[in-house]
């Protein structure tokens, strides 16, 4: 076979691939009104998201979390459309300003020092040249303005209804239940249980005859951790401490000390020092956190509603589906 057919062979079996590419590149994904989305597009916006799954997840869960991701692409690209054809309607623009402003926040934010290598940062984390990264932080910004102005400002909860809300739910705004107490611990083999054991409650016999503080006691006697701090461990919650080391504490009245408690491998005194019942967090210190808990639903309603408006407000055509990711 000559040179020449050989290279004739290699572009007859070259150009149906280079033609596919050109279609894949080329093809028209999402159209609203005049602007356009490509297939390839959408594309790398899949990729980059999918990377992450796919280093978090594996076999049928993977599955579920792509398919689920494919939608979302679609779903939000397009849904970016629409707000930015309302930006433009509604004259909301992002300027390259208050961009650039973004961008050296955020390079002071990481100590990056020069564009060149905040510029080498994205190209490694995310594939994208810093003019890239600046236009896609444009268009999110620009939606997010749209959205903000447009939706989020309108959706006010007045302290009435937060009143009512914290009457309503009480306990979901209780301070949590709590407990401190002062320990001494000896621990045990064997061959040693019977005379720890005795000398455990000799020392318990000293701090109920004043004989030894129970501070002093700690000092003289135990061998956990908790000696370097007088043997206090503070702020317990249910289910922090062995099962019967706790029902021995809780049994307890406050400064009350306990008798010897066995567990496997040490023995224990618990004096309760404090108790802390659930009591509610005052309505001030609450408000706003629930003031956002009712809000939250109510905005993510009046956007579905308003995207949904967009929707019949513009043409729009969707030329892709999941599976074409």
């Amino acid at each position: 076979m000559t040179k020449r057919a050989l290279i004739f062979i290699l572009f007859i079996l070259l150009v149906p691939a280079t033609i596919g590419v050109s279609k894949i590149v080329e093809k028209i994904a999402i159209i609203v009104n005049n602007r356009a989305t490509t297939l390839l597009e959408l594309k790398k916006i899949y990729d980059a998201r999918s990377s992450v799954l796919f280093q978090k997840y594996s076999g049928e869960e993977l599955k579920k979390q792509i398919e689920s991701l494919k939608k979302n692409v679609i779903k939000e690209k397009l849904e970016e459309m629409l707000l930015l054809e309302k930006a433009d309607l509604e004259g909301i623009k992002i300027t390259d300003e208050q961009i650039n402003a973004f961008i050296h926040q955020l390079m002071k934010e990481n100590n990056i020092k020069t564009e060149a290598q905040l510029e080498n940062a994205l190209m490694q984390s995310a594939g994208m040249t810093l003019a890239e990264f600046k236009k896609s932080q444009k268009t999110q910004n620009t939606a997010k303005t749209v959205i903000n102005q447009l939706v989020v400002r309108k959706i006010q909860v007045d302290d009435a209804e937060v009143r009512a809300y914290y009457a309503q739910h009480l306990k979901d705004y209780e301070t949590p239940f709590t407990y401190s107490l002062q320990e001494i611990v000896m621990f045990y083999n064997d061959q040693n249980k019977t005379d720890v054991r005795t000398t455990m409650e000799k020392c318990r016999n000293q701090i109920l005859t004043h004989k030894l503080g129970f501070a002093e006691a700690v000092q003289k006697y135990s061998e956990a951790g908790s000696k370097d701090y007088n043997g206090e461990l503070q702020n317990l919650k249910k289910g922090d401490l062995n099962k019967k080391l706790e029902d021995a504490a809780l049994s307890l009245k406050r400064g009350e000390l306990s008798s010897v408690i066995e567990i496997p491998g040490s023995f224990h005194l618990i004096r309760l020092t404090e108790i802390h019942k659930p009591e509610p967090r005052p309505f001030k210190d609450v408000k706003e956190e629930i003031r956002n808990k009712i809000r939250q639903p109510q905005i993510a309603a009046a956007i579905n509603k308003f995207i949904e408006k967009l929707k019949g407000s513009f043409y729009v055509r969707v030329d892709v589906k999941p599976e074409d990711l």
